[in-house]
């Protein structure tokens, strides 16, 4: 079965908006690994897009005063998955990783 032009264009919109998506996400880590965001300011940002797509375990681990095992155990010990995204947490969660990370 042959592929339309119009399937062709389609198929060609959704890749650029997956790769746009992908970009700001890298945007994002690339920042919190700088030191441009606090713990705070991150779990207090709403209705970014490419944030709510994030596992929330790889925007701790960017955090250079968390680090991969702390913020594994940080996890574990909120009983919070290790494949949950922003857009899925809860407020009480929101401020349970907080209180857990803040210095």
């Amino acid at each position: 079965m042959a592929t339309t032009s119009e399937g062709t264009a389609t198929r060609d919109l959704a890749i650029a908006g997956a790769a746009s998506m992908r970009q700001q996400m890298n945007q994002i880590l690339r920042e919190i690994s700088e030191g441009k965001f606090s713990i705070d300011s991150i779990f207090k940002t709403d209705g970014n897009p490419a944030l709510n797509q994030l596992y929330v375990l790889k925007v701790l681990e960017r955090f250079a005063s968390i680090g991969k095992v702390r913020a594994r155990s940080g996890l574990d010990a909120l009983k919070i998955s290790h494949k949950c995204r922003f857009s899925s947490l809860e407020s009480r969660q929101r401020e349970a990783l907080i209180k857990e990370f803040a210095q």
